[in-house]
């Protein structure tokens, strides 16, 4: 509400002359009443300020706050009604926006009158306007990097902040809205929700998507040539595959090589980069596998490994080759037991376990493996030829302690007080009963604490 008491005087000549003129029905505005204020650049236009908040406000009692709820053409109407069609006219040339933003600088500056510049109502001639409306949108969105705008669907956003009708101007294009505020910054490809894969363009933005794809996943050219679809969905590149490649990873990624689709010689290529990468994939796979198992440069019990085995196996005779042909072309030698167990003497694996060597120490030392040392043992010994024979006469320390209730060191320490015979083998130590028997038998006998305890924990 314009108050009277706070106007100046001039102020209060200018509206006793509107006033004058809203009671007359044939009185008008002096002729030069426009004149000063039609050529004024800069500034508020005092006197176009006063009849305008005069107008809206005391004559038709609508408040500031109000405002919005009226159009422009509503809001012309009104001043018209009110005698200012002149004012309009000759100053403002028919903007009613400009007009407003002269009665209200503050209240636009402030943000209160904002939606007077971007609501369905508003004017999007004015690319300013259009600037600050997407600008003021991004802001409330959260976001402070351009290079993230192209993340987020505009679509809902443009209908949450209720200037949707902006896209009219940009033939509803979300990329060319944000290309017109943020020039030079952005792809059409960038707006993923907005991607359209049947405009002519299609496939130099298809080039430039996977592009800043590949970019940013730091994909090398041997990654590219291994994509296959899964890969291509997983990067959102589907769509663009179903639509201009006829889901084909192989014509999407000679287009993005050669420029070129179905061309046989570019074709071809690609093929054969491809199938020699599969092959030294294939290759460093089987590698690894081998090294997994092997033991230095040498692979034993090849078959205890089932899976490892029939995969070789396959693969091998896919080549034409032996097992030991093909475990040799990956610089590993292949030890079987079936080929190894002939040419080893078993006067030799004796000897050395005797000695008390293991039977993978026993393997390394005849460039043999530790299978190969078991079927020797099993066949020529009956078994490991640390182990006594017969073994009736022979007893475990473990059996001992269970029969005469004795811990392990009483055992020993008898077997050694009396060197007795003492045979270690890699699991059990094997004592001869004619000796150990009556000397424990004799122990216990003569033994008090041992008797107190048996009978202790007997109860």
């Amino acid at each position: 509400m314009v108050n009277l008491f706070k106007l100046n005087t001039d102020e209060l000549k200018a509206l006793v002359e509107y006033k004058e003129i809203l009671e007359s029905e044939n009185k008008r505005f002096p002729k030069n009443t426009w004149y000063h204020e039609k050529y004024q650049l800069t500034g508020t236009k005092w006197k176009c300020r006063l009849y305008t908040r005069y107008c809206l406000e005391n004559l038709a009692r609508i408040e500031v706050t109000d405002l919005p709820k009226y159009n422009l053409k509503e809001i012309k109407n009104i001043l018209i009604e009110y005698k200012l069609f002149g004012m309009i006219q000759q100053v403002f040339d028919h903007d009613i926006l400009a007009l407003l933003k002269n009665a209200y600088p503050e209240e636009f500056k402030n943000r209160t009158l904002k939606e007077w510049m971007w609501s369905k109502h508003g004017i999007w001639d004015d690319d300013k306007c259009v600037i600050e409306a997407v600008q003021d949108m991004v802001r409330k969105e959260g976001i402070r990097r351009v290079e993230d705008i192209p993340t987020l669907d505009w679509k809902k956003r443009l209908l949450k902040h209720k200037i949707y009708n902006v896209l009219s101007r940009f033939n509803w294009s979300i990329f060319a809205l944000f290309d017109f505020v943020y020039p030079g910054r952005f792809h059409p490809t960038d707006f993923k929700y907005k991607v359209k894969w049947a405009a002519a363009e299609s496939l130099d933005n298809a080039f430039y998507y996977m592009h800043t794809t590949f970019k940013k996943k730091k994909y090398t050219l041997n990654d590219i040539l291994l994509l296959n679809s899964s890969d291509f969905r997983k990067l959102g590149l589907a769509g663009m595959l179903i639509a201009l490649f006829d889901s084909s990873t192989l014509k999407a990624k000679e287009y993005y090589l050669y420029k070129t689709i179905d061309n046989p010689d570019n074709r071809k290529e690609l093929i054969n980069d491809i199938r020699k990468l599969v092959e030294e994939k294939q290759s460093q796979k089987i590698y690894e596998r081998l090294k997994q198992v092997a033991k230095g440069k040498n692979i034993y019990n090849l078959r205890t490994y089932t899976t490892l085995y029939n995969f070789i196996k396959r693969h091998a005779r896919s080549r034409n080759m032996s097992i030991s042909e093909f475990v040799a072309s990956y610089g590993f030698v292949y030890k079987s037991a079936k080929k190894d167990i002939k040419e080893i003497d078993k006067d030799e694996v004796y000897r050395l376990r005797k000695q008390g060597l293991t039977y993978v120490q026993i393997a390394q030392k005849l460039d043999s493996n530790p299978t190969t040392i078991t079927k020797i043992c099993n066949k020529y010994f009956g078994g490991d030829p640390l182990i006594p024979r017969p073994l009736e006469d022979y007893i475990t320390v473990q059996e001992l302690m269970n029969k005469y209730h004795v811990d392990h060191k009483t055992v020993m320490k008898l077997v050694y007080e009396n060197g007795f015979e003492n045979h270690t083998t890699i699991r059990f130590r094997y004592l001869k009963k004619s000796e150990i028997e009556p000397a424990l038998e004799e122990y216990i006998s003569r033994s008090k604490h041992h008797q107190f305890m048996v009978k202790r924990y007997a109860n």
